[in-house]
Order: C-alpha cells, then sequence, then structure tokens
C-alpha cells in the first residue's frame, strides 16, 4: 500500500516499498508507519536495535559569526552557551508562550544546524526568516539531506564498525562529523526513543547505501527497520512531547512540563514575559501522564473527569509494552486534577474508565 503520489518523498522511499512497508502520508511526505508490526519494531528498540528513516524532519543550516546571540532571541532555552559539537533542545514561542515548534540545536565546527519539525518546516522557514538577523545565512535543506536513526541498547556496536568516529567519546547530546561506510556524516547521540543511540545527518544520495548496508550487515544482531508507529510509541513511554499533541500554538512548555529548558534569565525571547506570567500565577491546565485501569484504550480528545467535573482531555494514548502492556496517556488537566496519585476517569464512548496520575516518564531505561 503507497499513499498519495502527490505527497513528497524520503531519499529511502524505494527502500521502505521494497520491505513491504505500509506507508502512509506525514508531515506532506509518503512514510512508513510499520514493516513487521509496531509490537515487534517496539520490541527491536528496547531490547536490540532498530532503524529509522527521519528524512521528513527539516534541517536548516545557520551560519555567520552571531547565530547564537541572535537565536537566542527566539528561543526559550540557551543556545550561545552551548559547546563545539553540543545539541540542545529548545522550543520557538509565539507571543503568547504557545510552541511554534519544538527542535534541536546542534553547534558544528563552522556553521549550525537546526532541526525541527517536519509538519512545522514551512512555518519554521517562514519565522526564521522574518526574524533574520542581518548577519546570518540560512539554508533549507528540507527533503534534500537525509536523517538516519539507530536506536536500541545494540547501536553502539552495530554502528561503530562503519564509522571513524569513536563512539565511545560521543556523550549524549553531543555529536561529530565523520564518515559512515565512506560517506560524510553528522553523527549525534541523540534520539527519540528513551533508548541510547545515534542519529545519522548524511546526503540524500547516500542515504540508501548506509541504511541497506547497515540491514544487511546487522540482520544477525537482531537489527530492523521500524516504522512511524512504534516511535511514537516509544517516544510517549519515554515521556517526551509531540507537537500537536503535548505542545501546540496554544499549549506552551510550562503547560507541557519543560519548565527545565525555560531560562527566564534571559533578557528577551519571544514569549518570555507570558511564561512568566503563567508560571507566576500558577492556575494553568497542565500536562500530566496517566495509566489506564483495565484493558481499554485512551484516545486523543477524550474527556477528562474529576469526579463528575470535566477537567479536561487526553492529547496522546497508546498500549505499552514496556509499562506491563498497560493502555497510557497524555492529558492536559486542570491543576487541581494534576497531582500524582490522583484517580481520575476518561470518557470512552459513554463510559468512564478510571485513571491514575503517574510521574512521567512512564520508562527510563536501565543505565
Amino acid at each position: 500500500m503507497t499513499a498519495s503520489t502527490d505527497l513528497r518523498r524520503t531519499a529511502l522511499y524505494d527502500e521502505h516499498v521494497r520491505l513491504g512497508a505500509r506507508m502512509v502520508p506525514f508531515a506532506g511526505f509518503s512514510m512508513p508507519v510499520q514493516y513487521t508490526g509496531v509490537l515487534r519494531e517496539h520490541d527491536a528498540v528496547r531490547h536490540r536495535a532498530g532503524l529509522f528513516d527521519l528524512s521528513h524532519m527539516a534541517q536548516f543550516v545557520l551560519e555567520g559569526p552571531n547565530v547564537a546571540e541572535w537565536a537566542e532571541t527566539l528561543t526559550i532555552n540557551a543556545v550561545a552557551s552551548m559547546k563545539p559539537m553540543q545539541a540542545r533542545y529548545n522550543i520557538f514561542c509565539n507571543p503568547q508562550g504557545g510552541a511554534h515548534d519544538d527542535t534541536i540545536f546542534y553547534r558544528l565546527e563552522n556553521r549550525w544546524l537546526l532541526v525541527v519539525n517536519g509538519a512545522n518546516a514551512e512555518k519554521m522557514w517562514e519565522h526564521i526568516n522574518a526574524n533574520r538577523a542581518e548577519n546570518v545565512h540560512l539554508t533549507n535543506l528540507h527533503g534534500r539531506s537525509a536523517l538516519i536513526a539507530i536506536q536500541g541498547p545494540k547501536s553502539v556496536e552495530i554502528l561503530q564498525p562503519h564509522t571513524n568516529v569513536d563512539l565511545a567519546n560521543v556523550k549524549y547530546y553531543f555529536c561529530a562529523e565523520g564518515t559512515v561506510y565512506g560517506h560524510p556524516a553528522v553523527i549525534a547521540r541523540t534520539g527519540y526513543t528513551g533508548e541510547d543511540g545515534f542519529e545519522l545527518f548524511v546526503d540524500g544520495a547516500h542515504a540508501s547505501e548506509i541504511w541497506n548496508a547497515l540491514l544487511r550487515d546487522h540482520e544477525g544482531d537482531g537489527l530492523e527497520a521500524c516504522g512511524l508507529g512504534s516511535r511514537d510509541v516509544l517516544r510517549l513511554e519515554a515521556g517526551m512531547p509531540l507537537y500537536g499533541h503535548e505542545l501546540t500554538e496554544e499549549i506552551t512548555p510550562v503547560q507541557a512540563g519543560l519548565q527545565w529548558a525555560l531560562k527566564t534569565a534571559k533578557p528577551e525571547f519571544i514569549g518570555r514575559n507570558a511564561l512568566i506570567e503563567q508560571m507566576e500565577r500558577d492556575e494553568y491546565p497542565r500536562i500530566v501522564g496517566l495509566v489506564m485501569e483495565g484493558r481499554v484504550p485512551a484516545r486523543e480528545g477524550y474527556k477528562v473527569f474529576l469526579g463528575d467535573r470535566e477537567v479536561g482531555e487526553v492529547r496522546s494514548g497508546s498500549m505499552a509494552p514496556s509499562v506491563g502492556g498497560k493502555n497510557i496517556a497524555t492529558a492536559l488537566v486542570a491543576k487541581e486534577a494534576a497531582t500524582v496519585g490522583t484517580v481520575l476517569a476518561v470518557e470512552i464512548r459513554g463510559t468512564k474508565h478510571e485513571a491514575t496520575v503517574v510521574q512521567q516518564p512512564f520508562y527510563k531505561r536501565a543505565k
């Protein structure tokens, strides 16, 4: 099954079709939602390793002597304090504090790389250009540069033989420039699954060779191609937000529980005043984790109740293999319904089902 022909295709599209992936429209691209099945792919990442095509994500190259100072004015987290070859999670906000997008900055040797969500590529490109400083040069690599992620406890042993970078020396949320199977790559120890792993930024022309070689050389190690379905379950278990669900133009980083990334000591950035006021008033609805009782799954948009009073709605939900197969969810709920241990109810097809507020993340890998 393939998606509509008017969708864009990543450099790995033909490989997905050859492997029998079920293709779906996602962020304007035809993307694999699963190959052998979500549960099997989830298991590969948690116990061995999985390979993901993330080439739908937008990559922007930022160049110029004052990129860091300029980016500080647009983002909630610090940029200028980043060390060479460091990566850092960051969020661009609107003046009301809502999130334009959550992103990752990579500080490379002679340039910066900004990775944004594929669905927000056009919006973010317009946003940074509309606010661009004169001495900042921007290049849009969306759809041209590929991004392959290898995630799971075997990631280091699988990738190491094929790169000239000593992966043991690449710390979490740092990166290195080197080669993979002889092709230039930025190799970042980042990911969206809650497991150890790497994200490989490579030219689209080399993506298929690298993808196929990894799967061929490490089939015996349990490496499997994985789709968007397992990735969403993995990120939800690991307590990582998905834009459009736990973050939106209306849901702020404060509401999403991402205050750790908010640097209010910065003198000026878009959304700063609104976010400070929101924290000071402390009356806002907030994202919480829920574990459902029984086998009924919670889905996005389902209403959440505290007693007989509606207090919010589900934002994401899934069965969670890493949480004993229980159904888990995130929900945006009123402050009085957000305390860990509070028993709530999720309305599913007219019936209320018990759910308990729990601390996130639902799953944390053993170090």
